[in-house]
Parts: structure tokens; C-alpha cells; sequence
């Protein structure tokens, strides 16, 4: 007989807490609380299941690691872990990737939580690097309702969440075309990218609800059973 520990599956949530996931235009919340809502209600639902699971927060390094137990009472070091996350810097999350995949010895799921404003060709190698050490990837690509179409009404004046003294102003409806192509470029070589890795991706409009996120994450995790 195989033990407890053997049989249960091990699972990490890999939560970007980078300066632009405190963007919120569209949606009744910023990406980064949507993100934390969604990590505690996922962590919540792998214990539920007797899952081990554990917690990454990254934005250009590992800010903080909580390793995967499967025990009930492990919810409240998660929780607290989210509850005293802060998105702030910028966003470098290949390096995170590669470093947790040479942590984690035995095959399991990852679930990365992110808006993906990265260089898209360094993300999917470091999603490749989980891959190719044997685990399957879940990625939920969390971006806000406006993040997709620009759609302000008058002049508008943008910061950088991640270098707050970089401004521009501008008439968001003579850029919407292209800015729109712009982010569908974006979307479309993540998907193919993840495609060709047998990655689960999935676009997040964070002005829906998790029941879609929460439903894929279940789907991923029959496929594993």
C-alpha cells in the first residue's frame, strides 16, 4: 500500500504579486485581489480534497514561499501569507519559474496566477521548465475588462504601477485599434505557447466570477487523479 503522502497530490500556487496586478478600471476589484480571493478559495478547495498544496509569491524574484502540506489546519499559514502580500515592483517572473522548478522534486500541479505583462517568450520558458520536469501547468491569465479594449470615454492619464513617475497622457480612442491588436498579439502567443507545451491556459475577464477558474482547476485535477 502506497501511504497517504504518496497518494495525495501536490499542488502550488504561484501568485504574481508585481506592481500591475494593482490595476483596476473595469472590474469591482484589482487583479490582486481577485488573485487572492481566488488563491485562498483554490487553497481552501485542494485541502478540501486532501491535497498537499503550497504558495509561491513572486514578482522579479521568490518573495515568499510557503511549502505544500495537506493538512486542514495549513489554511490559515496560506491565508496569512495572502492576507500580508503586497503588489508592488516590477515583473520578471521567468527567473521565479526556473528557481521553484528546481526546488520541487516530485511531480505536481501548478497553478500560476497572473496578468503575464512580461515578456511573453521568457514566460513560456519558464513555464516550459515545470513542464519538462514532469508537472502539469495550469495558468489563469487574469487581466482587467480594460486592460483588453482601452475603452475610456475622454483624455486620460496613465501611470506606471511599476515605476510610478512614468506618465502619459493620452485620447485613449486614438490608440484603441492598435493597442487592442497589441493585446490580442499578447493573448494569442500565450495561448499558442501554452498549447504547444500541454499547458492549461485560460484568459480571466476579472469582472467575472471564480466559478469559471475554480471549474478548470477541477477539470485539471480529475485529469491527474
Amino acid at each position: 500500500f502506497r501511504s497517504e503522502e504518496e497518494t495525495n497530490l501536490k499542488a502550488y500556487v504561484l501568485f504574481d504579486v508585481s506592481g500591475s496586478m494593482d490595476f483596476c478600471a473595469g472590474a469591482p476589484m484589482s487583479k490582486f485581489r481577485y488573485a487572492a480571493c481566488l488563491s485562498a478559495a483554490l487553497a481552501y478547495l485542494m485541502l478540501r480534497q486532501r491535497d498537499a498544496v503550497g504558495l509561491m509569491l513572486f514578482r522579479d524574484a521568490v518573495e515568499a514561499y510557503v511549502p505544500p502540506r495537506s493538512v486542514q489546519s495549513h489554511l490559515q499559514a496560506l491565508l496569512k501569507a495572502i492576507d500580508g502580500a503586497e503588489p508592488s515592483a516590477d515583473t520578471n517572473m521567468a527567473p521565479a519559474f526556473h528557481d521553484l522548478a528546481e526546488r520541487i522534486a516530485r511531480r505536481g500541479l501548478i497553478v500560476v496566477l497572473s496578468d503575464l505583462l512580461d515578456d511573453p517568450q521568457e514566460v513560456l520558458r519558464g513555464l516550459r521548465h515545470f513542464r519538462h520536469r514532469g508537472h502539469e501547468v495550469v495558468v489563469f491569465h487574469l487581466l482587467d475588462p480594460r486592460e483588453m479594449d482601452l475603452a475610456f470615454d475622454r483624455e486620460t492619464r496613465f501611470f506606471d504601477l511599476e515605476d510610478p513617475a512614468k506618465v502619459l497622457v493620452t485620447q485613449p480612442w486614438q490608440v484603441r485599434r492598435e493597442y487592442a491588436a497589441m493585446m490580442q498579439d499578447m493573448v494569442q502567443t500565450y495561448r499558442r505557447g501554452c498549447a504547444e507545451a500541454r499547458i492549461d491556459y485560460a484568459l480571466i475577464d476579472t469582472s467575472t466570477s471564480f466559478d469559471a477558474a475554480l471549474s478548470r482547476y477541477l477539470v485539471q485535477r480529475r485529469k491527474m487523479g
